[in-house]
């Protein structure tokens, strides 16, 4: 058996387990199938497309197409990451590789397959966020060497975020029990979900060398050093040191990640175990605030995507203020960063794991698993959403409105991915992950969510000042409403 067979096997086992517990009807989302190339044809048209518009920046010159290719460039390796470390987290949790284990396969042969189900996983399509721009800078700006470094600083690119990303899932599955082990490990998830923030220090950081003047001092900055390593020998030297360090930094990241994956069942802890019997919604709510503070990969995307987005919304406003002219606009852009804050509940049942199945057991209604998931997202998520709320209310005039829009719209937006993910759950006894709502179908519902969210912020900048507060106030309604139905209409079916 090959290790690419391996690899696809692998690939192939979480999407069966998706097919076999979400049911037929989700087959339409499934885009995942028996190949590579089915693995990454969404993410590779989605990147192509995002790659070409940003390699026109090319008609401003040189001063204008460089940054972009760096920003592609960290682009590429920060989606790589969080593809490879979230991948990598389900391997473990769902302990796909252990039939593996118990074939006649040499160590070899898994190992590389470890490295091809990366590969499936979004990995083929990742070059594309660089390639097709720096093909276009190249065509626009007449110099061939453009496309040639962009092609060798997506392989750069690609292993570098390959071996972040084992890294990231080495460390990130290493602690389970102790307090000092749990902060340990939200902390490394924390960094690694939070990478997406370095794009805007970023920016500023190229802004300010153009304003000085210091545009060489670019080429030492992949991928354009990979551009002017044929001419500069300083160039060259960087490509160097980046492409040895990449490689050793994957070395150092598949053998980590190697010890984690076969190293068995976390011990035991010595002595009896100490456990207490309790019923009623406030049980049930303490023990989903206990498993989210106890998984850390959880808490993390939590604390990532319902704390910190928004406050990286909410502080320039505090720090910088509000110009006059956007003044306006507050109210709509409080409705898109409520609503795309409550999507992070999924998290909250992933965390279930293989835990669901004993769910199944007990009389509870899809309803039932809905309000609870969604009083433990807003337990965890309140005290720092309405310190948001308070700050827009006093430190930015007239911003009472646009805080309890905020809430509102957290709160709203919650309730209703909750009541969605409740209705999808499987119809038998099952292993909640990722895997069992289909990743395609995930990004399906936020990309529809997100354009609903900020489709109300782009009509607004056609309305008048009167009518973007009644188009805020009638998307917060449709919000609610769509709540109640989902609530009454399913919320009553068995689990």
């Amino acid at each position: 058996m090959s290790w690419r067979r391996i690899a696809e096997v692998v690939a192939k086992e979480a999407t069966y387990r998706s097919r076999k517990e979400a049911g037929r009807n989700l087959r339409f989302f499934r885009m995942t199938g028996g190949s590579m190339l089915k693995y990454n044809a969404f993410l590779l048209a989605v990147f192509t497309f995002m790659s070409l518009g940003v390699g026109l920046s090319a008609f401003g010159g040189p001063e204008v197409a460089y940054p972009s290719l760096i920003t592609l460039f960290v682009m590429e390796i920060l989606m790589g990451v969080l593809f490879m470390a979230l991948n990598l987290q389900v391997l473990v949790s769902d302990k796909l590789l252990e039939p593996i284990f118990h074939l006649p396969v040499g160590e070899s042969e898994i190992r590389k397959a470890l490295l091809w189900v990366g590969i499936y996983w979004g990995g083929a399509a990742l070059p594309f966020v660089l390639i097709p721009g720096g093909v276009v800078a190249s065509y626009l700006l007449g110099d061939p060497l453009i496309a040639v470094g962009a092609a060798i600083g997506s392989l750069v690119a690609l292993i570098l975020s390959m071996a972040l990303g084992y890294l990231a899932g080495s460390l990130a599955t290493k602690y389970t029990r102790s307090i000092k082990g749990r902060a340990i490990s939200t902390l490394i998830w924390l960094l690694v979900l939070g990478v997406g923030f370095v794009m805007g220090p970023l920016m500023d950081a190229v802004s300010q060398l153009y304003e000085g003047g210091a545009l060489q001092a670019l080429y030492m900055v992949p991928p354009i050093s990979f551009v002017m390593m044929f001419r500069s020998p300083e160039a060259l030297s960087s490509s160097l040191i980046l492409i040895l360090a990449s490689y050793i930094l994957f070395r150092i990241g598949t053998s980590r990640f190697w010890r984690v994956a076969t190293r068995g069942e976390v011990p035991l802890p010595k002595g009896p175990a100490k456990w207490s019997l309790s019923f009623g919604f406030s049980a049930a709510l303490m023990r989903e605030v206990k498993v989210a503070t106890r998984t850390p990969r959880i808490l993390a995307s939590l604390i990532m995507y319902s704390f910190i987005f928004p406050i990286t919304f909410v502080f320039p406003l505090l720090s910088e203020g509000l110009p006059q002219e956007f003044a306006g606009f507050l109210a709509p852009i409080a409705l898109a960063v409520g609503g795309l804050g409550g999507f992070s509940i999924l998290y909250l049942y992933v965390m279930e794991a293989a835990g669901a199945k004993t769910l199944y057991s007990l009389p509870l209604t899809r309803g039932r698993i809905a309000l609870v998931k969604f009083y433990t997202f807003m337990t965890v998520n309140m005290p720092v959403a309405a310190l948001i709320a308070v700050a827009l209310a006093i430190l930015i005039p007239n911003g009472a409105v646009p805080a309890l829009i905020y809430l509102a719209a957290l709160s709203g937006s919650a309730l209703l991915n909750s009541l969605i993910y409740a209705l999808l759950l499987p119809e038998e006894p099952s292993h909640w992950s990722a895997e069992t709502f289909g990743r395609t179908l995930v990004a399906v519902l936020f990309l529809i969510e997100g354009i609903a969210y900020f489709a109300v912020g782009i009509a607004s900048l056609f309305l008048p000042y009167g009518f973007r507060a009644i188009i805020t106030l009638a998307g917060l309604a449709a919000i609610w409403i769509v709540d109640s139905i989902l609530l009454t209409v399913g919320g009553r079916r068995a689990l």
